[in-house]
Order: C-alpha cells, then sequence, then structure tokens
C-alpha cells in the first residue's frame, strides 16, 4: 500500500515538473515570436529619443552683419 501511494505521488510530481518545463518553453517561444513580429514594431521600439545639449541651441547662420 504504501508502494502504491509513492507511486502516485512521484507520477503527479513528474507530470507537475514536465507541464511547467513545457509551459516555460512555450513562453520563450511566445517572446521570441513577438520579437520577431513587424506588426507593432514602431508601437515597440522607436520611443522619442530625448534631444541632446547640442541639439537644443538655436542656429543662427546669419553671419553677414
Amino acid at each position: 500500500m504504501n508502494v502504491l501511494i509513492l507511486f502516485i505521488g512521484v507520477i503527479i510530481s513528474l507530470t507537475y515538473l514536465m507541464s511547467f518545463v513545457w509551459e516555460m518553453k512555450q513562453e520563450k517561444k511566445r517572446k521570441e515570436k513577438e520579437l520577431f513580429d513587424d506588426k507593432n514594431y514602431y508601437k515597440r521600439n522607436l520611443l522619442p529619443k530625448p534631444k541632446k545639449h547640442y541639439q537644443k541651441r538655436i542656429k543662427n547662420y546669419d553671419w553677414k552683419k
């Protein structure tokens, strides 16, 4: 009887671990697919970049005085 309970526990534990590993693999595939998906590329990757200090100054090219 004790061997049967131990065997059932091992089966349940292995099933849980296998499903956990499978779910992690599926999540990894989902992330990779999302990275290679071109559908929302601009929304994901091209955020406006802040201007640097030298780009903020007003350019005055009127040198003839």
